[in-house]
């Protein structure tokens, strides 16, 4: 009998002990790396063109039997997975998106709030898709973008990754998640997003593309981007170049802090202080003149503060009165540190907002002048 029972015990632990039935092998998968999304104009049924990138795992490893990088398929669809799911006629495995990197939104979908709202709902809503994918707007189509070929035998959505990855300072270009850019809409209403264009063979990611209410109603540059940077304390290192005395000085800034001090009475008044800690990374004087003149080193910071005061004026004018968005996050400020007052007032933000006054103080400091005089 207990050897009955023992049999009955050691074959019921064998179905359990028998792996996965519904196990899937690794090179039976096709691992979605990046997505693009354009605009399908002029079809009010299949509202996307969508773009999906896959490594091709045999060109990978030392026993590679293959040359070709990567795989890109494009289809028109009225959803992102409805697409993935039309392309089982086309392609041998199913797709799988733990793995995705990067989504490229079309510049002329950018445009459209209703169908990026539902895009990015989409992709929140899905389990299998990670919240901290990289999202870029191209300058153009993103299927443009994805099919590109970058010198040097790389492959196109690796380089974009690996470009937002390694963006130690955040002021050319500031990265953006899939949960940033949510966290952003439900906050504030404002986001900015990475920009991406082709430039010959090259691409090329700066600035930002400013969305409001989940439509893109305008760009900013590097410099714009930068001065934002700088505001929100984003910036750990950066190069300056600042005119003085018929020349140009480069201040390398190793650090920076920012402060905001909003004053709410019946006009909103907002101070704006940074501070900038760096040393002159390049710089050509007149004979005679030196750096190690403590008068010199005062006009040079001076040189320097000019010229970050200008460029900090200059964005929150362009955020005022050419896009009436409020990228220089005034309104999150308010909600975190004075709620009352913002609860009064937030209703009537876009009104509010073009006329905040700011008082822009810069103060940079020049702790090394280096070693040629």
């Amino acid at each position: 009998m207990k050897k009955k029972t023992i049999l009955v015990l050691l074959m019921i632990s064998a179905i359990f002990l028998s792996g996965c039935w519904d196990m899937v092998e690794v090179n039976q998968r096709l691992f979605v790396s990046s997505i693009g999304i354009d605009l399908n104009k002029g079809n009010a049924k299949e509202k996307y063109i969508v773009t999906y990138v896959y490594p091709n795992i045999n060109s990978i490893g030392k026993n590679a039997s293959e040359k070709t990088k990567k795989f890109t398929v494009t289809t028109t669809s009225d959803a992102i997975f409805q697409a993935g799911s039309e392309f089982s006629t086309q392609v041998q495995f199913p797709f799988y998106y733990k793995h995705l990197k990067v989504l490229v939104i079309g510049e002329d979908l950018a445009k459209e709030s209703k169908l990026v709202r539902q895009a990015i709902d989409g992709l929140n809503r899905d389990t299998k898709i990670n919240s901290k994918v990289q999202i870029l707007v191209a300058e153009g189509t993103a299927k443009d973008i994805l099919e590109s070929k970058p010198p040097q035998d790389q492959i196109t959505d690796g380089t974009i990754y690996n470009i937002l990855k390694n963006n130690k300072t955040a002021s050319r270009f500031t990265p953006a998640t899939l949960i940033e850019v949510i966290r952003d809409m439900d906050t504030a209403g404002v986001t900015i997003i990475p920009r991406i264009k082709l430039k010959g063979k090259d691409i090329k990611i700066f600035g930002g593309a400013i969305f409001k209410n989940y439509k893109l109603i305008g760009w900013i540059d590097e410099i714009e981007n930068r001065a934002l940077s700088l505001i929100k304390n984003e910036t750990k290192a950066e190069l300056i170049d600042a005119p003085y005395d018929d020349t140009t000085i480069s201040y390398k800034i190793t650090s920076s802090n920012s402060n905001k001090k909003v004053e709410v009475g019946e006009k909103i008044k907002v101070d704006l202080s940074l501070r900038t800690e760096g040393y002159l990374q390049e710089y050509i004087l007149e004979e005679n003149v030196t750096s190690y003149d403590d008068k010199v080193l005062k006009e040079m910071e001076k040189a320097v503060e000019k010229k970050l005061k200008k460029e900090i004026e200059d964005t929150i004018n362009i955020a005022q009165h050419k896009y009436n968005a409020d990228i220089i996050g005034i309104g999150e400020h308010l909600s975190k540190f004075e709620p009352k007052a913002w609860n009064n007032i937030k209703a009537d933000w876009d009104q509010i907002f073009p006329q905040v006054e700011f008082n822009v103080k810069v103060d940079a400091k020049i702790r090394r002048t280096g070693l040629v005089r």
